[in-house]
This record gives C-alpha cells, sequence and structure tokens, in this order.
C-alpha cells in the first residue's frame, strides 16, 4: 500500500467546516482570539514545532487516535496528467493498549472498487486488496513491540503539521504549516469542542501535483489542549500542460477509542494459511 502516493505533499491539512465564529472580541478589539496565553501561539501564528510536539505526545498519550484525510483533485483535459494524485479517501487508526494498527485506502472516483486494507497486530500482518470484482489477501509475519506501534503512530499523526525529511544535500528539513502563513481568523468547534481558527493564503513550498501554484488557502483548527482536530488546504495551477486543483482534507479524531479486528481478517487468515 503505497501511503505516500496519497499524502506526499500533503503539508498543511485540511478539513471541513466550522460551526460558526464566536465574535467575542479581544481587549483590543480585534477578532477573537481563543486560548491567547497557548503556549502554541505567536501572537497571531503558530509555533509549529511546538504544536506538532504537543499534538503529537496528546494523541500518543491518549493510547491511540485516528487520521482520516480525504483528497478532492480536477484537472480540465481529456488525459489524465501525469504525474497525479487521484481523488482517494485515507484513513489510519491506532490502538497502542492492544497493539494494533488499521489502515485503509480507497480511490473514490475509480469506475470500479479500488480499496487497500492493512491490519497489524503485534506479530502478523493482513492485507486484503480489492480490484474490480476481485479480492485478493496477503499476509506477513511483523515483530513490533509496544514501543515500535507508537513510534509508527507519531510519525504518522504529524502529517501535514510538521513531517521531517531530508533535501538533496543530506539536510533536514521539514513539510508542513511551516510552508503556509497561518494568521489567527476567530474561533470555531470541532465535534462539540471549541477550537482555535488560523487561515493561511500562501504557501512556500514546491508540489508535484500542481507543479505550479497560482492559488493556494488553507484552514487550521486547534484545542486548547494542542491537539490539531482539523486541518484544509487548497492549491491551484498548472500541471503538464492543463489547469489543476487538489484538495485535502484532514481529521485527527477517535482519541483513545480502540481498533476492533475487521470483519475480514479470519477470511484473510483462512487464504493465506499454509
Amino acid at each position: 500500500m503505497n501511503r505516500r502516493r496519497f499524502l506526499s505533499g500533503v503539508g498543511a491539512g485540511a478539513a471541513v467546516g466550522v460551526a460558526g465564529c464566536l465574535g467575542d472580541g479581544d481587549e483590543n478589539g480585534g477578532a477573537d482570539r481563543p486560548f491567547p496565553d497557548a503556549d502554541w501561539r505567536t501572537e497571531d501564528g503558530l509555533d509549529v514545532a511546538l504544536l506538532a510536539d504537543r499534538h503529537v505526545e496528546a494523541l500518543v498519550g491518549a493510547g491511540g487516535a485516528t487520521l482520516f484525510s480525504t483528497a478532492a483533485t480536477s484537472h480540465d483535459g481529456d488525459a489524465e496528467p501525469t504525474p497525479w494524485l487521484p481523488s482517494q479517501e485515507y484513513e489510519a487508526a491506532y490502538d497502542l493498549e492492544n497493539g494494533r494498527q488499521y489502515v485503509r485506502q480507497e480511490l473514490t472516483e475509480a469506475e470500479a472498487a479500488d480499496v487497500s486494507e492493512l491490519y497489524v497486530t503485534a506479530d502478523l500482518a493482513l492485507i486484503r486488496r480489492r480490484s474490480g470484482d476481485e479480492t485478493r489477501y496477503a499476509r506477513r509475519a511483523v515483530k513490533r513491540s509496544d514501543g515500535d506501534f507508537a513510534e509508527v503512530m507519531r510519525g504518522e499523526v504529524v502529517t501535514g503539521i510538521r513531517v521531517e525529511g531530508q533535501t538533496a544535500e543530506g539536510e533536514t528539513e521539514y513539510e508542513g504549516l511551516n510552508l503556509w502563513n497561518p494568521t489567527s481568523d476567530g474561533a470555531g468547534e470541532v465535534r462539540g469542542e471549541r477550537t482555535a481558527r488560523f487561515a493561511a493564503d500562501a504557501f512556500a513550498g514546491d508540489r508535484a501535483v500542481p507543479e505550479t501554484v497560482d492559488t493556494a488557502s488553507a484552514t487550521i483548527h486547534v484545542y486548547e489542549s494542542a491537539v490539531v482536530p482539523r486541518l484544509r488546504q487548497s492549491w491551484a495551477g498548472e500541471h503538464d500542460g492543463q489547469s489543476a486543483s487538489v484538495d485535502v482534507d484532514i481529521d485527527y479524531r477517535d482519541l483513545g477509542a480502540t481498533v476492533p479486528e475487521p470483519d475480514w481478517a479470519e477470511t484473510a487468515r483462512e487464504e493465506t494459511s499454509g
């Protein structure tokens, strides 16, 4: 399952609407800025490094969480440009107490079913691949400790916020909110909890799709605890001789929830035994 095919370049993130603005106003008469004393704030901006660390620690400390993301893409030519990011959903759930991980990737505009799933325990990984009317299973042995599960989760749940990479010269670089210009944009609400909302209208990074960014925007929600429950980011510009757009939503949810064994796991064991 090629996770990078989906989330490469996802940098800073996205997600759906806000339950509304709370227009309290601050002492200077400007827009409402929830949690003004939060250490992850830098006046009207964000301390991205601190926010990322606090976000990850909160999710790992909860014992598990789910990353759910969608990509909606479009282009104006008859032929699909190259390279391309097809519209899709990506879900990755972690359950540290029971040592379980579940991953699903589905192409949402494919003519036939195109879904890959992965279920991992401490000693076994089961895979189901559905393509059209065909379903295939696979398995592989794994050796993963509680610490290994937590480390994998740490790397996953920072997606869109602050992802570490390497330049061609071997230097450390980061992709995420640091490539945007997030500015305080009032208050919002996600799943019944108040958030500080930030908006961005400039993107300073390079992208594979679209290869030329003409316009870009992002919206970030942050709980007082520094958990980033929702992110939205959009890019539009020229790509392989066409006009193209990419909208990516990232949603962090289900803190502390367990991951049940999928209903196809027993069939996968039977189909791949021996």
